[in-house]
């Protein structure tokens, strides 16, 4: 298999004014849904459909409760999953003040996954890649 990418407009911060810039960009054909991957499980094994949904749904919920009480979710051989908070920059003058909220300062909360180095070997070893028609070309 191939790993479908194409040629995109994109912008460059530190580039020339009036410059416009290309770049290539993978891009998702299809997705892969969790029903599926039920299924596969399901004819890979012995399991029946019942109890590979449940594990899978019991192991969703057992995610979403770690993640909202702040902890990182290691998935041996798949990666970690983990919450992540994105702030302004303050001076630490202010921090000692009494009118000092931390909080005012998250621009934003997410949930954020790094692939183990084993799948991103297992992956990325020997793949492919296949250039997709792009409007830049044409």
């Amino acid at each position: 298999m191939a790993i479908p990418y194409k040629i995109v407009g994109c912008s460059n911060p530190r580039g020339a004014e009036g410059v416009d810039y290309a770049c290539n960009r993978a891009v998702n054909r299809q997705t892969y849904t969790t029903a599926q991957i039920i299924r596969r499980i399901t004819f890979a094994s012995t399991l029946s459909t019942t109890d590979v949904v449940a594990v899978v749904t019991t192991l969703k919920e057992y995610i979403k409760e770690a993640l909202a009480a702040g902890q990182n979710v290691v998935l041996d051989g798949f990666g970690i999953i983990y919450p992540y908070v994105r702030g302004k920059c303050f001076a630490q003058a202010i921090i000692p003040t009494d009118s000092f909220e931390p909080a005012s300062y998250i621009q934003s909360t997410g949930i954020g996954f790094r692939p183990s180095s084993g799948m991103k070997r297992d992956v990325l070893t020997g793949y492919t890649v296949e250039r997709l028609p792009s409007e830049l070309l044409e």
